[in-house]
């Protein structure tokens, strides 16, 4: 790619939505919005088979949006397993707590056991509040970390740097990048990756490094990690080493060591454990990071040239099969095709100039619900 036929811009949170505005839509239009999608999802929700124990918990690190959330909506409404959730929103600021709302809602109507705290899920008192009354509701738990929370930035001996990306519009309701048409996609340019400083590196440890030991820890001493039938999970993106954004900076580290916890786990607690390998999706996290927005559209636009995209939900269904025979453990390959187009992704990356940006994307656009 010729870098000197792009402008630098800047990666605002949401694609720029005004934070005024944001507030004033979601409190007017969060609610419906959010059970109007909640509806159109559960058409498409079937049963996976699981085999989870009717006295067992799924506590899902998250839940209230992107990944996690499909994954809940498969647990509650396509398997019918308990399940509760632990997000960390702004109720003025984020549509997690309107989603989550609305499960609630509609899991009551149908006598479905889900519960949902709205809490920092690193704090000590968080977990041994939550853990405690979890045994004296159930005999085991299952652990799925979704905590998406850390700097994406670079370890200062690397430097700031900048990486091509995307300018793409954000449904200002929904909070997600919308590919839904071509003008949506304002720009391709460069965006700056900054220097992470020390309270960035400790902050993305403390809830991407250490927050699975510390919840699995704290569910073994209470006896709720039942040995060879619990899991133990969290979700991964397998990147690189050179990738110049999760490769260099906090987020590394912070992968590495969730990744060694699960060897931990297994090991001290008995618990079968799993690294769930996602490709790049279009969820509000990945807006955030620096050149997500263009990896993710370039990859999608070659696997749904290929007839092998899944949607959000569709991986949410795949996996399922940490609670089917053949139990799987170690790493849960959801990414292979993704993984598989990221050559092809680097050519076209090469030949991409800012006026050939709509038409090397025409497979892109369609309705946004599909791609939630």
């Amino acid at each position: 790619m010729d870098t000197s036929l792009l402008e630098t811009f800047k990666k605002l949170p949401l694609g720029g939505v005004d934070r005024r505005a944001l507030v004033s839509l979601l409190e007017t239009e969060g609610p419906a919005v959010a059970r109007q999608l909640l509806a159109q999802e559960r058409t498409r929700i079937r049963p996976a088979h699981t085999e989870i124990a009717a006295d067992a918990v799924v506590l899902i690190l998250g839940g209230s949006n992107g990944l996690t959330r499909a994954l809940a909506l498969q647990l509650l409404f396509g398997e019918r397993a308990a399940i509760v959730g632990v997000h960390y929103d702004s109720e003025k600021l984020q549509i997690g707590a309107h989603h989550v709302a609305a499960l609630r809602e509609a899991a009551a109507r149908e006598g479905l056991a889900v519960r949902f705290v709205n809490a920092d899920a690193c704090r000590p008192d968080t977990v041994a509040q939550l853990v405690a009354e979890l045994r004296e509701q159930c005999r085991a738990v299952h652990l799925v970390n979704g905590i998406a929370a850390g700097a994406p930035k670079r370890h200062a001996e690397h430097g700031p740097t900048v990486v091509p990306d995307l300018d793409v519009a954000f449904d200002p309701v929904l909070q997600v990048p919308d590919f839904s048409r071509p003008e949506n996609i304002r720009k391709l340019g460069l965006v700056q990756v900054e220097v992470a400083t020390a309270a960035d590196v400790e902050r993305t440890i403390k809830f991407m490094g250490s927050s699975t030991l510390l919840w699995a820890k704290a569910l073994a001493d209470a006896g709720l990690i039942a040995p060879r039938e619990s899991v133990v999970a969290f979700c991964d993106y397998d990147f690189p080493p050179d990738d110049p954004v999760y490769g260099m900076g906090p987020l590394a580290d912070a992968k590495r060591m969730q990744r060694e916890t699960l060897g931990v786990v297994r090991e001290r607690f008995g618990a079968r454990v799993a690294r769930l390998c996602y490709p790049a999706m279009p969820t509000t996290a990945i807006g955030a990071i620096p050149g997500g927005l263009l990896m993710y559209a370039l990859a999608a636009e070659i696997l749904k040239e290929r007839g092998q995209y899944q949607s959000i939900a569709e991986l949410a269904t795949e996996t399922m099969t940490l609670w089917r025979e053949p139990w799987p453990e170690g790493d849960v390959r959801l990414d292979a095709p993704y993984q598989a187009a990221l050559p092809e992704v680097r050519q076209r990356l090469e030949a991409l100039r800012p006026d050939t940006i709509h038409a090397a994307l025409g497979r892109l656009y369609e309705p946004q619900a599909e791609q939630r």
